[in-house]
C-alpha cells in the first residue's frame, strides 16, 4: 500500500467516523428514533418475505415481485441509515476508531444475539430449501432465504439500538 492509498483510506475512516459523531444526527440517538427505524425495519424484511412466498407460490406474479423487492431495498437504505447512525455504526467502524465503551456496547449486543442469529440461519436455510421443493416458482424460494439470512446480519445492531439508552439519560 503506498502513501497516497493509505491517506485517502484514513481520510475516508475519519470520515465516516466524522459523521457518526455528528451532532446534526443527535436526532437518531433517541430511544424512540431507534425503535421506530428497528420496528420499521422489522416489518419491511417481513413484506418481502411475504412478497417472495406469494410470488413463489404463484399468488403474485414475478414481475410485480421484483418491483416490490426494488423499492423494498431502496426504502430500505434510509431506514437503515437512521439506525445506524443512532447507534454510532459501531457494527461498521474499524475496531481501532472504537472507543473501549463503544466496543463493549457491540460486544455484548452480538453476544445477546448470537443464539437467535444462529436459528434465524438456519431457518433460512430449511425455509429456502423447503419453498424450492414444493412451490412452483423455486427460484423465489431463495429470496425468502436471502431475506431471512439479511436479518441475521441485522439482529446485532437491532438489538443494540432497542437497548440502548439516549445520550441524554
Amino acid at each position: 500500500m503506498n502513501a497516497a492509498t493509505r491517506t485517502r483510506s484514513s481520510s475516508r475512516t475519519a470520515g465516516l467516523n466524522a459523521t457518526f459523531d455528528d451532532e446534526r444526527y443527535a436526532w437518531t440517538r433517541r430511544t424512540s428514533t431507534r425503535r421506530v427505524g428497528v420496528v420499521a425495519e422489522a416489518l419491511l424484511l417481513t413484506a418481502l418475505t411475504a412478497v417472495a412466498l406469494l410470488a413463489a407460490f404463484g399468488a403474485l406474479p414475478l414481475v410485480t415481485s421484483v418491483v416490490v423487492w426494488t423499492a423494498g431495498f431502496l426504502a430500505f437504505i434510509p431506514l437503515h441509515a437512521v439506525v445506524n447512525l443512532g447507534v454510532r455504526g459501531v457494527f461498521d467502524r474499524r475496531e481501532s476508531t472504537l472507543d473501549e465503551v463503544q466496543r463493549t456496547m457491540r460486544d455484548r449486543s452480538s453476544a445477546a444475539v448470537h443464539a437467535v442469529r444462529v436459528v434465524l440461519g438456519l431457518v433460512a436455510v430449511v425455509g429456502a430449501v423447503a419453498v424450492a421443493l414444493h412451490a412452483p416458482v423455486p427460484t423465489q424460494a431463495y429470496s425468502v432465504g436471502f431475506v431471512l439470512w439479511f436479518a441475521t446480519w441485522l439482529l446485532s445492531t437491532w438489538h443494540l439500538a432497542w437497548t440502548l439508552p439516549a445520550e441524554d439519560d
